[in-house]
């Protein structure tokens, strides 16, 4: 192996091994000559120094043809230094990671069932303004869909408030004005609701709508602990959330009026030893409470402020608004049976269930007769029907109690 870390072949060793041999032939013929060469002066010196190299070269000849037979070993490359103080290092056993395990495939998720069309329920020839497409208003809003579903104790709730046609697809499109809003007692015996609707007339309606399902929740869960089921006061409620709309309003810097709404409020209590639920309903409006018989396919009039469908015209108009005439709320006291249901709801869908002509009633009855998906109840409140083109909301409690 070569300095430069080639190594020799054997052809480099043969030229060199033949070099040395004429060396050392010139070197002995070059002695002989300086030997018997006579000299004046210094013979006997010159003649020791012949013989010398002779003899040096000669061994030097012998040791390089030893060396050229000898086979070379590889050059080790250097090591590390030794470091003096240096602890030597321990050689210890390490365990290596642990294979993995091959792991069972996991199960590939299928189809267990088709899902059900959740296309909205079409009813004649349905609102023209349905298939329009959504528009979105000039300001921030509150969504254009809001649901809910939830259990207290014995009673399944199911909620959904979707903005009508004629707001979504107009130029400019308006706000969802309908508001709901769900909730309990600390201690899960009374399910709460509240379903507000801001009048069309009104600029913030949406505002004022929230603003009142929002504060009617908060109010009766305190009035629910202080006073208890039996104690629910209708004019100390709706009087508190006229002061909260009237407070929203002046924050905005506007008149009450722009703030105008509607509202129904349930409380639903646990069911007793026979299975019954007992419900309070208080509203101020035109927005109303429905009933469910489940051996009855019919939503049935509880309470609310009902329109007059013998007039030509069946009119909009409502005598209470908040936050203007809170004093004009009523309250309603009724049970409910093991199985059926109460349903709170605005009149985009009221004045629908109302209407003797159609089959939207019974197609709901059937539909709700016991609780359906979040998703299908949705779908459903956004039902199309003729001249059907305002929000509409429907909170629904079924009593699950047993007799």
């Amino acid at each position: 192996m070569r300095d430069d870390g080639r190594e020799d072949s054997p052809r480099d060793g043969l030229m060199d091994g033949r070099l040395r041999a004429v060396l050392f032939l010139a070197v002995v013929i070059g002695a002989f000559i300086e030997v018997s060469t006579p000299h004046r002066r210094y013979g006997p010196l010159v003649d020791m120094f012949a013989l010398a190299a002779v003899g040096v070269v000669g061994a030097a000849a012998v040791w390089g043809a030893e060396s050229a037979a000898t086979p070379a070993r590889p050059r080790d490359r250097p090591g590390p230094e030794h470091q003096p103080g240096a602890t030597a290092p321990i050689c210890r056993y390490v365990t290596g990671p642990a294979a993995p395990q091959s792991q069972p495939p996991r199960p590939r998720p299928f189809l267990r069932e088709r899902p059900t069309d959740l296309s909205v329920p079409r009813f004649g020839d349905g609102a023209r303004a349905q298939g329009y497409p959504w528009l979105l208003p000039e300001r921030t809003v509150q969504n254009g869909i809001a649901a809910d579903e939830a259990t207290v104790g014995a009673l399944t709730i199911r909620a959904a408030s979707v903005i009508g046609p004629g707001h979504r697809c107009g130029q400019p499109a308006e706000p969802r004005q309908d508001s709901y809003r769900i909730g309990r007692s600390r201690d899960s015996r009374h399910a709460i609701v509240a379903v507000a609707d801001g009048l069309s007339s009104a600029a913030w309606s949406d505002a004022g709508a929230t603003t009142a399902s929002s504060q009617a929740v908060t109010l009766l869960r305190e009035q629910i602990e202080t006073v208890g089921f039996g104690g629910l006061d209708v004019k100390e409620l709706y009087g508190r959330i006229a002061e909260s709309i009237a407070g929203h309003a002046a924050g905005r810097g506007v008149d009450t009026s722009h703030l105008a709404t509607v509202l129904i409020t349930a409380v639903l209590a646990e069911p007793d030893a026979n299975g019954v639920a007992r419900a309070w309903v208080a509203w101020l409006g035109d927005s109303s409470a429905w009933t469910l018989d489940p051996h009855v396919p019919l939503w049935r009039f509880s309470a609310g402020e009902a329109k007059d469908r013998t007039a030509a015209v069946v009119s909009n108009e409502v005598a209470g608004r908040l936050p203007d005439t809170p004093h004009l709320a009523r309250d309603h006291c009724f049970t409910l049976a093991p199985g059926a249901a109460l349903a709170l709801v605005t009149d985009g869908i009221g004045d629908a269930w109302a209407d003797p002509a159609g089959n939207v009633n019974t197609y709901f009855a059937n539909a709700w007769r016991s609780p359906v998906p979040a998703t299908r109840f949705t779908a459903d409140v956004g039902f199309d029907a003729p001249q059907c083109l305002d929000d509409r909301t429907a909170v629904v409690l079924w009593n699950g109690g047993r007799a």
